[in-house]
């Protein structure tokens, strides 16, 4: 490169003459352009000169890197130290409407203007790097403090994070709360069981329970279940003897949540340990229900091996035909309770078994347990049902017909029971039904029949008591002497209408008494009165505010008995005014006279010497009813009663 100014020539193409340290672009008068100019210097002089038509990009790209307000502010000159002792620097101030001020636009320009060319642009240079380097010693404070505050408030938020979302930081606040109880720290159900069993593994056990109780509570607001923490929550309990806390504790894990196993053994585990009564009782019977609800088989073999095991019975439950006895053992000597009755609870409300039991006819439901001491066996149950046969209904020999004689008639067993010697046949021809009271037939025996209407009736009976259908035959005997009449009514002592004739009018014929005092009797509600005579005594009672005449009772012949009957007649005379179907005695001694749906006649044996002479007539309403008392076959005391 040659320079114009000295004619040094340099092969190097330098823009500056090492020579005279000019531009040497500059001083050669020719345009330059592109990358030469560049070097050579002449787009610095270029930029000087059209530093007001850039000024305002190159303020806004100062604005823009600075971050500056728009507030004027004052700074220090910055003196670049080549160029000490130069008052155009020391005078330099920044604007902050331009990044410049209008003296230091002034100075610049007359800088620019004074020297030559090299001179200017090598004063330019300098100021361009002096103008850098005060650009970078400005600091945005605000900017700054901005930075150190949204840090700090992420470093805050962080650990806030790390504290309330992370187990470890939950165990920190876990540990603080629990032992500055004062701060009333937020904490979780799951780390206060963490810490708790932090405490309980290292045995400070008081710790461990406070720790789980809180624990149990907060879960109990949340309605969540942790059964493993209660567990360890009773078996803190145990280890601080609170034996009945961790009991009832236990009992309460397994109602709620049935299927889990270990609040089961532990219950167990207590009950066999306890020396309260019952308590093994109770073992066994939660063995039976931790199996039926878990289906885990340790317990049932754990209750086989721990009960004692069930009575035995040398009869099968079953249906039988007969009676049966039934005995119950133990093999290992315990004793036995039984019971037949469905809501008895063994062994308490049982019988000892000591004998063998019988089984008459009838259904019975067998419960039976051994007892060792507290223990109680599981139940040996069983239906037994004892139907004995019924035997079959008996047969006559006389087919139900008229007849116009007098006939007599036999029975037998039926066909199935022909040849059983238990058979017993029972009859009745006075219209009754037969029972046990009834005339007992003998085999081979001739019945008389009566004249008129005649029902024969009979039933067979066997060595279990158990009853036939009942055979019923009606015959019709058209002879001679005809039948007398049934008691009605019209039958009365003298004209004594019962249940009409008032005490007033009773008085007057038959005079007045002695009150003897109330009478209360079950056929009246009312209350009734007796009066005492020489010849017996009268019952009245209150009917619609009247007194009225309801009972007589006399022993002599003060009046006219019906049909003629009177005190000292013998009882087949007064039989013979009724109807009597000739029916034999029972084995009592009764007999009946008649039956039907009337009334009916029977003559009841008191004892050895006495009898009773009943007949009784009844309508829808009412009944009358008439007593021959006998003393030694004689009439001593006739009663009439009229009942509403």
């Amino acid at each position: 490169m040659l320079c114009p100014k000295c004619g040094y020539y340099d092969e190097s193409e330098e823009n500056v003459c090492p020579s005279c340290g000019n531009i040497i672009s500059l001083l050669a008068g020719k345009p330059v352009q592109g990358a030469q100019s560049i070097r050579q210097g002449k787009r610095a002089r270029e930029i000087a000169r059209s530093r007001p038509a850039q000024k305002a990009r190159t303020d806004e790209e100062m604005k823009r890197r600075s971050g500056a307000s728009h507030a004027t502010i004052e700074m220090p000159s910055v003196k670049d130290e080549r160029f000490a002792g130069n008052d155009y620097f020391d005078a330099m101030t920044v604007s902050e409407d331009d990044g410049y001020g209008p003296s230091f636009e002034r100075r610049r320009r007359t800088f620019y203007d004074e020297g030559t060319d090299a001179e200017q642009a090598a004063r330019y240079a300098a100021f361009q790097q002096n103008e850098h380097y005060m650009r970078r010693r400005m600091i945005n404070w605000i900017k700054l403090g901005m930075v150190i505050a949204g840090a700090f408030v992420l470093i805050v938020l962080g650990i806030v994070a790390y504290l309330k979302f992370t187990s470890s930081g939950q165990m920190i606040v876990t540990r603080t709360a629990f032992r500055f109880p004062s701060l009333h720290l937020e904490v979780n159900s799951s780390s206060l069981w963490t810490l708790g069993e932090e405490f309980f593994d290292k045995g400070e056990i008081q710790k461990a329970i406070e720790c789980f109780e809180k624990a149990k509570q907060m879960n109990e607001e949340e309605k969540v279940t942790n059964v493993d923490g209660l567990l360890r929550l009773g078996s803190a309990y145990e280890a601080a003897g609170m034996i009945d806390e961790a009991a009832a504790l236990y009992e309460a894990i397994y109602t709620e949540t049935p299927t889990r196993s270990e609040a089961y053994k532990a219950h167990i585990r207590l009950l066999q340990s306890s020396q309260k009564e019952g308590d093994l009782t109770k073992a066994g019977n939660l063995m039976k229900l931790a199996y039926e609800n878990t289906h885990e088989t340790v317990f049932q073999n754990q209750r086989n091996d721990f009960l004692p095991k069930p009575p035995e019975v040398n009869l099968t439950a079953a249906y039988y035909e007969k009676k049966e006895h039934i005995t119950l053992t133990s093999y290992q000597g315990f004793d036995i309770y039984f019971t037949f009755q469905d809501d008895a609870v063994l062994p308490h409300d049982g019988m000892k078994f000591k004998d063998p039991i019988l089984l008459d006819e009838g259904t019975y439901h067998l419960r039976a347990v051994c007892v060792n001491g507290e223990l109680v066996s599981d139940e040996l149950t069983g239906t037994y049902r004892i139907s004995m046969p019924r035997p079959m209904m008996p047969q006559c020999n006389l087919a139900p017909n008229t007849y116009k004689s007098k006939k007599t008639v036999k029975l037998k067993p039926g066909k199935d029971n022909v040849n059983d010697d238990d058979i017993r046949i029972y009859y009745t021809i006075d219209g009754s039904p037969p029972d046990l009271d009834s005339p007992l037939y003998k085999t081979g025996e001739q019945i008389k029949l009566p004249t008129g209407w005649v029902i024969l009736r009979a039933i067979a009976v066997n060595q279990y008591q158990k009853l036939s259908n009942e055979l019923i035959v009606k015959y019709y005997i058209d002879a001679n002497p005809k039948p007398n009449q049934v008691f009605t009514n019209e039958d009365t002592l003298d004209s004594i209408k019962f249940g009409t004739m008032t005490q007033l009018e009773f008085f007057e014929t038959y005079g007045e008494g002695t009150l003897a005092g109330v009478v209360e009797t079950d056929e009246y509600e009312t209350e009734c009165r007796k009066y005492e005579y020489s010849w017996g005594y009268a019952i009245m009672n209150l009917s619609r505010k009247t007194w009225v005449v309801v009972e007589v009772s006399c022993t002599t012949g003060k009046f006219n008995a019906p049909r003629k009957t009177a005190i000292g007649d013998e009882e087949e005379y007064v039989t013979g005014q009724f109807r009597d179907m000739g029916q034999v005695e029972s084995a009592k001694g009764n007999r009946g006279l008649y039956f039907n749906d009337k009334g009916s006649g029977k003559v009841w044996k008191m004892d050895d010497s006495t009898k009773i002479i009943r007949y009784i007539y009844a309508t829808d309403s009412h009944e009358w009813q008439l007593e021959y008392h006998l003393k030694n076959k004689s009439v001593v005391r006739i009663d009439m009663k009229y009942v509403p």
